[in-house]
């Protein structure tokens, strides 16, 4: 199809909900991962959190694991029973107070095209360590700004991801600058208005005879 035909609509979702809510820092910082809990790549994915968990040292944390399937008894033995909370499966609606209450996102998101999560996380003003194939433009590193609203690292580096968390738990102030920063993202780029404005926009240039913009 000829370029001038084809507009560009970013992923978005109804910010509102996560934006509204306030948050307060903890200490320990408290981290949080969301992925269904089922073989192949969201199990990898899994692992390797996991595995780079137990780089961090003696650093404080705890972790919040959104999320269940038919690999969850294969995943949960591979973490930290003490710094470790399974709350299995949460309903859509009651996702914005849980990511209310963390401090940091962490997803390797191996293979995956963006993932709903890492967005939602951003709303609600959460910073981000995940993983982005081959610093792509498109994926996961079209939603998160390297070292503005979070950290990507390569895929399947776990000592890469685990010096991004480090990075993150030792900097109270700079993981707050972008948590605030992935809040105001979001909200300009992928919010449900956002995209509202963008179809509006073009169906009118359309209706008028023109060719998108």
């Amino acid at each position: 199809m000829p370029a001038g035909r084809i507009v560009r609509l970013p992923p978005f979702l109804d910010a509102a909900p996560f934006a509204a809510l306030p948050r307060q820092p903890a200490d320990p910082a408290r981290l949080i991962a969301i992925g269904m809990m089922r073989d192949g790549d969201k199990e990898r994915s899994y692992a390797l959190l996991a595995a780079a968990l137990r780089r961090l040292g003696d650093r404080r944390w705890t972790l919040t694991v959104i999320g269940d399937g038919p690999a969850r008894s294969r995943i949960e033995p591979l973490y930290d029973p003490d710094r470790t909370m399974f709350r299995g499966a949460v309903p859509p609606e009651s996702l914005p107070e849980v990511l209310a209450e963390a401090d940091l996102f962490v997803w390797p998101a191996i293979n995956e095209a963006f993932g709903m999560a890492l967005l939602e996380a951003q709303a609600a003003g959460l910073p981000a360590v995940a993983g982005a194939a081959g610093g792509d433009a498109g994926g996961v590193a079209e939603i998160l700004r390297h070292g503005e609203t979070g950290l990507l690292v390569p895929p399947g580096d776990a000592a890469a991801f685990a010096d991004a968390v480090a990075a993150l738990l030792d900097d109270p102030a700079r993981r707050r600058a972008m948590g605030e920063a992935a809040r105001a993202n979001v909200l300009a780029r992928h919010d449900i208005a956002a995209a509202a404005a963008i179809l509006d926009r073009t169906l009118a240039r359309v209706v008028a005879g023109q060719a998108p913009a």
